[in-house]
């Protein structure tokens, strides 16, 4: 049996992507392609965390397919640009149902978690989920992983902020951390 590989399991909106606001709908993702903005300043973090053996995996809600805001062809397009600028990525994990379809896959259910544990042989014991939501952080405890909540201004008030290993501020000190607490200059 092959050994199992260590993970770091991002979501997507808010952690790669900028949010975006759309007419009284605030902290939300792209739905077209001028809204699109990456979070830069994360190569050199991410090329650290794949040199210690980590495998980078993206996880994400994607409610606006189910309910006709975006399309399956925008997604995959916004996902290539990202993968395009931070080649580390390597599969992207999406459930597109809405919170009343009460699929498996839907954070803060573990189905999208578990599914990329499975088919890329992670061992969530020693990985770990980075996200900006509640259902990120609970998704994470559900599998027995550490995480990392990333504040904005958007989640500021979220009870994931007491359940999270750890809460920063910005995608790239969450990376930072990873790569700090790895090579022992850290502990949590």
């Amino acid at each position: 049996m092959p050994e199992l590989q260590k993970g770091v399991l991002l979501d997507m909106d808010g952690i790669f992507f900028e949010l975006v606001n759309h007419f009284g709908e605030y902290g939300v993702g792209a739905r077209i392609a001028d809204e699109i903005a990456i979070v830069d300043g994360l190569a050199e973090p991410l090329d650290e965390l794949v040199k210690l053996g980590y495998v980078i995996v993206g996880h994400t809600n994607q409610p606006d397919i189910a309910r006709g805001k975006i399309t399956m062809d925008f997604l995959d397009s916004k996902h290539r640009l990202l993968q395009e600028k931070y080649p580390q990525i390597g599969e992207i994990f999406v459930c597109i149902h809405a919170e009343t379809d009460l699929c498996d896959c839907r954070k803060p259910k573990p189905g999208l978690l578990r599914q990329a544990a499975i088919e890329l042989g992670l061992d969530f014991s020693t990985s770990w989920v980075i996200g900006d939501s509640r259902g990120d952080i609970e998704a994470a405890v559900m599998v027995h992983t550490k995480s990392i909540f990333v504040q904005t201004a958007y989640n500021c008030g979220s009870p994931a902020i007491d359940i999270a290993t750890a809460v920063v501020k910005s995608t790239q000190r969450a990376l930072s951390l990873i790569v700090a607490l790895d090579k022992g200059k850290m502990t949590t």
